[in-house]
């Protein structure tokens, strides 16, 4: 995947939140910083503009990992690190966009969420286990089961009954989601320590 098809997926991501994915009017491209000129230079078909757009989203999830070292660091901060980098990368972004991609491409958008479902469990599971090690988190709670719960309701973003996408951006449901389990799982100490740095990140003006 070239960098340049991550850069128009972006753009391409924006036009299709707004205009869908059906026709591609030169005049509403410019709006978003498109040409048509671009898209036939780069793409083969929409096939290939879907499978660019969710492979962008997942790189944007494996790139906070790759970006920040976690080595040594609290699995709290971890947490509280990746909600602050998704919500910034995320913020715009309605869940209208994967719904319009999954009704169309639907087979694209499974091996989509499969891929990503895999990378967050493995993240997740992994935090949990480094946060019962670290006295954090409550040594009582099953690392698995936590994260498979928590995938299944991340999945739960693309579901138009639970999460009208008018009313919800992508961000804003996982950084809730992310507050959750942190509150869920942590011991007493974990909740406190929790608090306090997420006071912190405020103040700092992490998202």
């Amino acid at each position: 995947m070239t960098e340049e098809k991550f850069i128009l997926a972006e753009k391409l991501r924006n036009y299709i939140s707004r205009y869908g994915i059906n026709d591609f009017n030169e005049e509403h491209l410019k709006k978003v910083g498109l040409c048509l000129g671009e898209l036939k230079k780069n793409f083969t078909d929409r096939q290939d503009m879907v499978k660019t757009i969710l492979e962008y989203e997942r790189k944007c999830f494996e790139d906070i990992f790759n970006e920040y070292n976690f080595k040594g660091w609290n699995a709290i901060d971890i947490m509280l690190i990746v909600s602050n980098e998704i919500s910034d990368r995320f913020f715009e972004v309605s869940p209208a966009i994967t719904i319009t991609l999954s009704k169309v491409f639907p087979e694209i958008f499974e091996e989509h969420l499969q891929l990503r479902s895999d990378f967050i469990f493995e993240k997740i599971k992994i935090n949990i286990e480094k946060g019962m090690e670290q006295g954090m988190y409550k040594k009582d709670v099953s690392s698995e089961m936590i994260a498979r719960m928590y995938i299944a309701k991340l999945n739960d973003i693309h579901n138009p009954e639970i999460y009208p996408p008018e009313g919800f951006t992508f961000a804003t449901i996982f950084t809730t989601l992310i507050d959750n389990v942190v509150k869920n799982i942590t011991n007493e100490e974990g909740r406190a320590y929790y608090k306090q740095r997420k006071q912190l990140y405020r103040v700092l003006n992490f998202r």
